[in-house]
């Protein structure tokens, strides 16, 4: 019970982020671009963020506890992240006839998500070895 405290806590703190830092890159990039934006940067740092974590946490000697650990992870940037909003800005861009910013918004998404978590993970192990 007391590790889906820690989570429910980090996945309040995640939305709240993934709500202020979407409002950040609509004022940035304004509010009427048709390219969803304000997604593709959350879930890129989620990606970043997750990679770091996921290095700290393969360490032996790591003094995180585990309810820490998944509060980080499962709570804060699985409620940071969201891949249903991916989805869903997805089908909405393909539906308006705008396939050349849907496709380069899921190979933004996918591949630019995979290598920021690769770098974070590479990032940390570095630092930490």
């Amino acid at each position: 019970m007391q590790t889906a405290l820690f989570i429910g806590l980090g996945s309040f703190c995640g939305g709240v982020l993934r709500h202020l830092g979407g409002q950040l890159v609509r004022q940035w990039v304004g509010a009427g671009s048709l390219f969803p934006w304000h997604t593709l940067c959350i879930n890129a740092l989620g990606c970043l963020l997750l990679g770091l974590l996921n290095g700290l946490f393969e360490r032996g000697d790591s003094p995180l506890h585990p309810d820490l650990r998944a509060a980080l992870s499962v709570g804060l940037c699985g409620g940071f992240t969201t891949f249903s909003t991916f989805a869903g800005e997805n089908i909405a861009l393909l539906r308006q006839g705008a396939l050349l910013q849907g496709g380069a918004y899921m190979a933004l998404s996918l591949l630019g998500g995979l290598a920021l978590f690769l770098l974070g993970y590479l990032t940390t192990k570095s630092i930490l070895s």
